[in-house]
């Protein structure tokens, strides 16, 4: 069922002079010499927050992993890590967790010391969405997103991540901003201009 919605007809006043249309009008043209607050792209760039989900990398092993439950992983898969390698167990879990499983193509090898280590893992991301859904699964923190978000290219290839794609991806990422705080913005500073400088009608943190 539609329901009607009375409105208040116009005053010969207004439909003379298009007060409504004035009233528009207005609205326009007080915001037209504002200074905007959107980037002049690609001419201008604002760097993503450390948590921004662009393209995948992989952490390598550099003595910074979660202890003791990397060690624990790598009991139970029977890996072999090594230093500057990928901390990838092999288990798997990051596959099982996405939507599009189909995206990931994982294999191990095994070592004649008896133990394994990763030797394929491949990511088609014409087919990811970005859920985030295997960085949560991953157990020993080795798979995450990077702020890399221009990944415009002439050919498929190119959205084939692999590893060592992914080892290179990580150690660029961990070295440019491996030391930046776990947050969304990278500072309050830049929080307040985007968010609070430009009339938007938000309330003010406390102490602001």
């Amino acid at each position: 069922m539609i329901k009607k919605v009375a409105t208040k007809p116009l005053s010969w006043l207004e439909r003379i002079f298009f007060i409504d249309f004035v009233r528009g009008l207005k609205i326009t043209l007080k915001n037209a010499f504002r200074k905007t607050i959107t980037t002049h792209y690609p001419y201008e760039k604002i760097t993503p927050p450390k948590r921004f989900r662009g393209f995948f990398a992989h952490k390598v092993v550099d003595g910074t992993e979660p202890q003791p439950a990397f060690q624990e992983w790598v009991n139970r898969y029977n890996i072999q890590v090594e230093y500057g390698k990928s901390r990838c167990v092999v288990c798997l879990r990051c596959k099982r967790a996405c939507p599009v499983p189909q995206l990931f193509e994982i294999e191990g090898k095994k070592l004649p010391n008896g133990k394994r280590v990763v030797s394929v893992f491949n990511m088609n991301m014409l087919l990811c969405t970005y859920c985030g859904f295997c960085v949560d699964a991953c157990p020993v923190d080795c798979l995450y997103q990077t702020d890399i978000h221009e990944t415009a290219s002439y050919t498929r290839k190119d959205f084939i991540l692999t590893l060592e794609i992914l080892e290179q991806i990580g150690k660029d990422w961990q070295m440019r901003r491996g030391n930046e705080p776990d947050r969304i913005w990278i500072d309050d500073e830049q929080r307040m201009k985007l968010w609070y400088e430009n009339d938007v009608k938000l309330p003010k943190p406390e102490g602001v």
